[in-house]
């Protein structure tokens, strides 16, 4: 039998499933090969064998491309909604916008809302990862598929407003074993995981708009609805945890994974909560709101949907070098900067666009800014986590509750915004237009994010 640990990670996530350890985290000597641990080990019936490096090597690598692979097709397909919406209600169901409006809104929240839920539940029970993965990819699947064969603009909302957000059962696996895989160049890493999002966000909108318009609604919502579950299903087959779980089947079985709640006080984890929850109230208005903008100024070259692409397309070089620059940098100092200019971008080009020149610099500076925001998650996480294994889905399944919470307000308070109306004699959009207060309201929420950036420990 071979009993070899690598790095201290190696060593708590044998901890969890032996004797209860001192603490949360354990000496930062890298190869410490700890007997107590082995010895854990050892009481469970468990062989510690060899494991995969960590931070590169071909079992790595493969883990990070498929689960970029999963995050690009995941969210591809929400951010192709407005696409689809306006398919469905030009083409489709004319008349039922409240009902379309919900289905596309209750697509993103509620894989958001759903990853908040889940979060918990694998981090206690990480057996269950596989077998939620594989339902969240039929569950996601039919939803989509079905969706092709909807008669009525309600059953939009069971399809693709409730079945497709079970896709986060699927990927939220993705996100949290990405901390096995990496630990010195773990913000690089999940820079490249979360560019799936503006990669796909950038791509899906027009293939859908391609599809459509070419082979029509049914064969659309098939065609790309095998491909889903085609390319999921291929890269969940490399989707798998570098540690492996202690057999169910060994004499002993393994306990519940205990999660230290105590986190909850650190200061880290609330100023951690105050930068997502402030930065997401504020982050979804841009894409939210520029085709209806560009409109109400003229702006036609490029116009509102093209300045959305060029958000996304922007995000995906703004997520890499976020998170490269997180492995060199404190996390706090990347957070400060990466809010100070997305709000800057909100209160100047974008308060003072009233032409498409304008307007592109904003989209760029946004994409590489506000909307490359997520790379920043994991430093956060584990810098709050302080090494216990146990948390990261936990306080990943928070930061998703947080992001849900920006996704299902920004429109409603938003909405508000727009009737209040604009500042009469202001410059630029803000006198022109009526999205005054909703520049306001952007700016200032992504700024004190930056304030909370500021305060969170290094």
């Amino acid at each position: 039998m071979t009993t070899r640990t690598e790095t201290k990670a190696d060593e708590i996530e044998l901890g969890v499933y032996g004797e209860p350890q001192a603490g949360p985290s354990v000496p930062t000597t890298p190869g410490n090969g700890s007997t107590t641990t082995l010895d854990a080990a050892t009481a469970t019936g468990r062989e510690v064998a060899s494991l995969p490096p960590v931070n590169g090597g071909r079992a790595a690598w493969s883990f990070l491309i498929a689960a970029t692979v999963i995050e690009t097709v995941i969210f591809g397909i929400p951010f192709s909604i407005g696409v689809l919406h306006n398919y469905w209600a030009t083409h489709m169901f004319p008349g039922d916008e409240a009902t379309l409006t919900l289905a596309a809104t209750l697509q993103t929240g509620l894989i958001y809302m759903t990853i908040a839920i889940l979060g918990p539940i694998l981090t206690a029970f990480p057996h269950l990862g596989r077998a939620s993965q594989i339902l969240g990819l039929i569950v996601s699947t039919l939803g989509f598929i079905a969706s092709a064969f909807v008669t009525s603009a309600p059953q939009l909302i069971g399809t693709m407003g409730v079945m497709f957000p079970f896709a986060s059962a699927l990927y939220l696996p993705c996100a949290t074993l990405l901390f096995e895989w990496f630990h010195k160049r773990r913000g690089m890493a999940g820079g490249i995981l979360y560019s799936g999002t503006g990669l796909g966000g950038t791509i899906m909108p027009f293939i859908m708009d391609a599809l459509l318009t070419r082979f029509g609604y049914k064969a659309t919502m098939i065609s790309v609805g095998v491909a889903y579950f085609v390319l999921n299903a291929i890269g969940l087959l490399f989707v798998r945890r570098r540690i492996p779980l202690p057999s169910r089947r060994g004499a002993v079985r393994p306990a519940r994974q205990r999660i230290d709640w105590q986190v909850a006080r650190s200061w880290a984890f609330w100023s951690g909560f105050l930068v997502l929850f402030l930065s997401s109230l504020g982050n979804f208005n841009p894409t939210l709101w520029m085709p209806t903008f560009a409109d109400t100024v003229g702006a036609t070259k490029p116009g509102g949907v093209a300045l959305v692409s060029i958000m996304n397309a922007a995000s995906v070089p703004g997520l890499l070098i976020t998170g490269w620059l997180s492995d060199r940098f404190p996390a706090k100092v990347i957070v400060f900067f990466n809010c100070l200019i997305g709000a800057l971008a909100a209160l100047l080009p974008w308060g003072l666009g009233t032409s498409s020149a304008p307007l592109i610099v904003f989209s760029i500076v946004w994409g590489l800014t506000a909307l490359s925001f997520s790379s920043l998650w994991t430093p956060l996480i584990t810098r709050i986590c302080q090494d216990d294994p146990a948390l990261p889905g936990v306080i990943f399944a928070v930061f998703a509750f947080l992001r849900g919470i920006g996704n299902f307000t920004s429109g409603p308070v938003s909405t508000q915004l727009l009737k209040s109306g604009g500042f009469k004699g202001a410059v630029g959009a803000y006198g022109s237009t009526n999205f005054g207060p909703v520049l306001v309201y952007t700016a200032v929420t992504v700024f004190a994010a930056a304030i909370a950036g500021a305060f969170f420990p290094a």
